[in-house]
């Protein structure tokens, strides 16, 4: 389910210093200024959003000494690799029709061997239980903006599970993947009906939304079908191999995540919120950096205008 934003503007007539007022006070409640429930992510680090399982086009991974969540066992993080991550997670002024004016741009590479992803983790308590996932109260939503420049690619949203077997799942188990280490189940949407350049808000439930479903990467405990079924998390909940290992007793949600996945080469997507009931209190998270340079110029010249006006 889904419905779509645009950016209209208004046609009154208005003077210089009320138009410049007007843009003012639009683009500083646009980045959430006036909106102090909403989480406001303007950097990598904010909050705990970090990289994780990002590659580069030759598929390496990427382990930045500040930029990502969890090291690759080996792998010496560095702050090429942070620059690296930066090109591929990089927080930028947003396509028309944003409800912000800016946006998380989340880059592919050249090559289907690349990925890009930005997740939040919680290897404590989890952010919820997974059963929540099931609840009728349950809901997601979130914006996102689907670059077709290049490639039509889709953004992928996910929930990482711990499941009800995860000590077992981990033994003699290393995870060789940033971030994997935080969960061996991971449920995968994938908007189905996306509209090319569009600010699109896909909305999810227990009962709407397709998910996929994958394990860590070389973990032979679960051989989940991956993308071969597609069902709600209700007919998850009923799958005989795998609803209790999902929703049982001790399954708890540990992170959330979007990104462009492997095979997705040359695409781009923008994601410029999250809502959902299982994080941050049910209060919109906004990935809405500082202002632009012109941006600021323009605020600027709004007041000095306003200061010739007075003199």
């Amino acid at each position: 389910m889904k419905n779509i934003h645009s950016g209209a503007g208004n046609g009154s007539k208005t003077t210089k210093i009320q138009t410049f007022a007007a843009l003012s006070a639009l683009t500083w409640g646009a980045i959430g200024l006036t909106q102090a429930s909403a989480q406001q992510v303007k950097q990598l680090g904010d909050f705990g959003w970090l990289s994780d399982d990002t590659r580069s086009a030759a598929g390496t991974d990427l382990v930045g000494s500040t930029l990502t969540h969890a090291g690759k066992p080996g792998q010496t993080p560095t702050g090429a690799d942070d620059i690296a991550i930066s090109s591929q997670l990089s927080f930028v002024d947003a396509p028309a029709g944003s409800a912000f004016g800016a946006a998380l741009r989340i880059t592919g590479t050249t090559s289907n061997s690349g990925k890009s992803t930005i997740s939040l983790l919680d290897l404590g308590s989890g952010f919820a239980p997974a059963s929540d996932l099931l609840s009728g109260s349950f809901s997601a939503q979130y914006s996102w903006y689907q670059d077709t420049s290049l490639s039509t690619r889709t953004l992928a949203f996910r929930f990482g599970i711990q499941s009800t077997n995860f000590a077992a799942s981990q033994s003699s188990f290393t995870a060789a993947r940033s971030g994997e280490s935080a969960w061996d189940l991971v449920l995968v949407h994938l908007d189905p009906t996306p509209i090319a350049n569009t600010w699109d808000v896909e909305s999810v439930s227990s009962t709407s939304g397709l998910w996929n479903l994958y394990d860590q990467a070389g973990n032979a405990h679960y051989t989940p079908p991956g993308g071969a079924i597609s069902q709600t998390l209700a007919a998850w909940a009923l799958d005989p191999t795998f609803g209790t290992a999902l929703f049982g007793a001790g399954a708890k949600i540990t992170s959330v995540q979007f990104g462009l996945g492997s095979s997705q080469s040359n695409g781009a997507a923008y994601v410029e919120s999250l809502q959902t009931t299982v994080l941050n209190g049910g209060n919109q998270v906004q990935f809405v950096p500082e202002p632009s340079t012109g941006l600021l110029a323009l605020l600027g010249l709004c007041g000095l205008v306003s200061r010739r006006r007075r003199s």
